[in-house]
């Protein structure tokens, strides 16, 4: 099976499991910036922006540096944003046992000081998922946070074609576009993506409003 194909079937197998979020409603004519990694040394810089442009977003906490930079953490809730889970440590889901992946997500949530979805959410570290990983999470009460718009920002620097990748004729009402903290070019690229899609008409939310329209 091609890998494109494997993709697409993947997708919309997703699509149809309660408790995992990839897209939100498509009439909606809202879509959400999530950001993933922090916190780090830029997240002030990142919140900086995002309160120029005026739009929330939603963070995925890695617990580890969200344990060490409480006032971080603190800041995004201060500032109107969402934070979620990002694993404690960046390790792939599905290289833990069930043990230790929800001892990683509660060892997130106490960093976290929780949430203010209620059930908590969290991102699995590189979107790496099985039948396993999400089982446990789901028999535990978390919600799978997804994305499906990948601005690629990991491997792209240049501005412009993170904005390409993140314009209007690429982004549609409900998507959830996936970006990373701790990145110059990607915070450059903020302003450009936001002033285009808020001339399209979009209106930019966190993901967990996206989710409750």
């Amino acid at each position: 099976m091609a890998p494109s194909l494997r993709a697409r079937i993947k997708q919309v197998m997703f699509d149809r499991v309660p408790g995992l979020l990839r897209r939100g409603p498509a009439a909606s004519k809202r879509v959400a910036l999530t950001f993933d990694d922090g916190p780090d040394d830029m997240t002030g810089q990142y919140l900086d922006v995002l309160d120029d442009l005026g739009v929330p977003a939603t963070f995925f906490l890695l617990g580890e540096a969200a344990k060490n930079r409480p006032d971080d953490v603190r800041d995004y809730l201060r500032r109107g944003h969402q934070i979620a889970s990002h694993g404690y440590d960046h390790t792939r889901f599905t290289e833990l046992t069930r043990k230790q992946l929800l001892q990683q997500c509660a060892q997130t949530e106490e960093a976290l000081g929780g949430q203010i979805s209620g059930r908590p959410w969290v991102r699995p570290p590189h979107g790496s998922l099985d039948t396993a990983s999400i089982v446990s999470l789901l028999a535990a009460r978390y919600t799978v946070a997804l994305w499906s718009v990948d601005s690629e920002d990991y491997g792209e620097r240049d501005p412009a074609v993170l904005a390409e990748r993140c314009s209007p004729g690429k982004v549609s009402g409900g998507d959830v576009l996936l970006f990373h903290e701790g990145q110059q070019w990607t915070l450059n690229a903020l302003p450009r993506i936001v002033s285009a899609l808020h001339g399209a008409g979009y209106e930019l939310v966190t993901m967990h409003d996206l989710f409750a329209s």
